[in-house]
């Protein structure tokens, strides 16, 4: 639902989450890209927000 697809080697992740979801919010922490913490919090209207990443990480859409 949150859409995360990580690129661990190109040092990204990409973001492209559900709009609408019937789930509400969802919030997802304690993973991990590249070896460091990594969290995102989903809005029910599919916004995604980044609470927690590697520094130097780039995010893309």
């Amino acid at each position: 639902l949150a859409g995360i697809r990580p690129d661990a080697p190109a040092g990204t992740v990409t973001l492209r989450p559900v709009r609408n979801a019937p789930l509400g919010e969802l919030v997802l922490t304690g993973l991990r890209v590249a070896g460091a913490p990594f969290s995102v919090r989903v809005s029910r209207l599919g916004l995604a927000m980044v609470e927690e990443a590697a520094e130097g990480l780039q995010l893309g859409s």
